[in-house]
């Protein structure tokens, strides 16, 4: 799932001439090296990640349980 939200990540990076935005997603870019950014990160900061990489609301607590669940630890 973390290499879905790189991709997703690099994808808007690239896409995007808003320089402001740029700006927001390289540092989403920064945060997602750490491979468990997400365990150390609160769940409002974290909805607000999966949020700017266009997850869906109705996903957001899949997606953020699937990032925290132990077992996908790498």
């Amino acid at each position: 799932m973390l290499d879905k939200l790189i991709e997703t990540n690099n994808n808007i990076i690239n896409q995007t001439n808003d320089e402001d935005k740029k700006k927001k997603h390289l540092l989403i870019k920064k945060m997602l090296e750490d491979k468990q950014c997400f365990f150390k990160m609160n769940i409002e900061t974290s909805y607000a990640v999966l949020r700017e990489l266009n997850i869906p609301e109705e996903d957001l607590k899949n997606v953020y349980s699937e990032l925290i669940d132990s077992s996908n630890i790498v």
